[in-house]
């Protein structure tokens, strides 16, 4: 009995790195880069951007939506302004809005719709109020969608969706900009990377109740452009991107702590070294995708925020048992579990054999299991998060 108990122990306490990233359906159209992203209910959709191959450049008008339930891509209508690139998005309550970006004939537009994915229609909107322009960025904020940088511009207008009106706000206190990221993270808006007449890793916040702007902490020690960004979770994240137009192209993710203002390199993006991927928000997770690198990309990934914070906070995560050994009842309390989704965390209690006899998710920091059903023996305890053995430990029922 003692080998089989040290040969659980072993099979039970290996635990694999890279839960974080998860491969899913490639997307549903062509692959392509400089593409436009956005979520609303539980669904994101991807679409519009272009691609250069050896003959013109291909611009596209298609608009796509993924269900995570189903791993699967549906094509939506097409983008009612047309073939468009480089277009700036955001979500406020059940609708998208989408606007502004290069059209085929090179021009830079103003054009601005909003997208229902219950009729499944778009309906042309106020133009967006500045210059034309590409490569900007969008955020909401306190139902106010916010729009701006692109094409070397720095100014930033907000949009009201109830008088489908604009106004204009502080512009963003530094050079002109294109192909920056921006996200909301805790009520602030945040605008980084890009290039600002040449590859630049500054990072601003702007606070809407004061219409002003405020530089944080510089992103990583590389000045990059052309990546992509979110923030799931309180915390913000930046990715690939490139040196310069063309450049050498990056595969590294940073993790932004806003409490601390500082930034913290994670493991790379699994996918290949890319700039111009598209990503967003659902929940407490992110989805990933497209780009290019001279070749374009259709592949399409998920980032588990939590898993990545778990993964990396293992040696912080404590588990107690009290009494052990037992007769009617064991107590697990747990350390380093602060600020993560415990009903998504589980313990499972095994028999030495390898059945599972009972499993409990999280609701506090404690819990209780009544063990005199369970028969005289020893049994294994696992606290995991999906496939993730996050601690694994012994009970003694006697």
């Amino acid at each position: 009995m003692r080998g089989l108990i040290i040969i659980l122990f072993t099979v039970f306490s290996i635990t694999a790195f890279g839960y974080e990233w998860e491969q899913k359906a490639d997307f549903g159209g062509l692959a392509r880069h400089r593409t436009t992203s956005l979520a609303i209910g539980n669904s994101v959709y991807f679409g519009l951007g272009h691609f250069n191959g050896a003959g013109p450049n291909i611009l596209f008008e298609d608009w796509w939506q993924y269900d995570p339930s189903t791993n699967a891509w549906t094509q939506k209508a097409n983008y009612l302004g047309g073939p468009m690139y480089h277009a700036a998005a955001f979500t406020i309550g059940e609708l998208g809005y989408v606007g502004t970006g290069r059209d085929p004939s090179a021009s830079l537009v103003k054009t601005f719709y909003s997208f229902d994915p219950v009729t499944n229609n778009w309906t042309q909107l106020q133009d967006f109020p500045g210059s034309g322009r590409r490569g900007g960025v969008g955020f909401t904020l306190d139902g106010f969608g916010y729009l701006g940088t692109g094409s070397n511009t720095s100014d930033f207008y907000r949009y009201d969706p109830g008088s489908d009106t604009w106004n204009q706000v502080a512009s963003l206190p530094t050079s002109g900009r294109i192909s920056s990221v921006g996200f909301e993270l805790n009520g602030y808006g945040y605008v980084g990377t890009g290039n600002a007449f040449g590859a630049t890793n500054d990072f601003w916040r702007y606070d809407a109740s004061t219409d002003q702007w405020q530089q944080m902490a510089d992103v990583g020690p590389t000045p990059r452009q052309e990546a992509t960004g979110f923030a799931v979770n309180g915390r913000g994240y930046i990715l690939t991107g490139d040196d310069y137009s063309s450049g050498n192209n990056f595969g590294d993710m940073w993790e932004y702590i806003p409490s601390s203002n500082t930034w913290t390199q994670l493991e790379d993006f699994p996918g290949n070294a890319r700039r111009y991927m598209s990503c967003v928000t659902l929940g407490s997770v992110a989805y990933a995708g497209l780009g290019t690198n001279g070749t374009n990309f259709k592949d399409f990934w998920k980032f588990d925020q939590l898993a990545s914070v778990l993964e990396r906070n293992l040696d912080n995560i404590q588990v107690t048992t009290f009494p052990n050994p037992t007769t009617d009842f064991v107590i697990f309390e747990f350390d380093g579990l602060e600020n993560t989704s415990l009903e998504k965390i589980e313990v499972s209690i095994i028999s030495m054999t390898g059945q599972i006899l009972q499993t409990e998710n999280l609701t506090a920091d404690h819990l209780k299991i009544e063990t005199s059903t369970f028969g005289k023996g020893t049994y294994i305890y696992n606290l995991t998060y999906k496939d993730l053995v996050l601690k694994t430990g012994k009970i003694i029922v006697h």
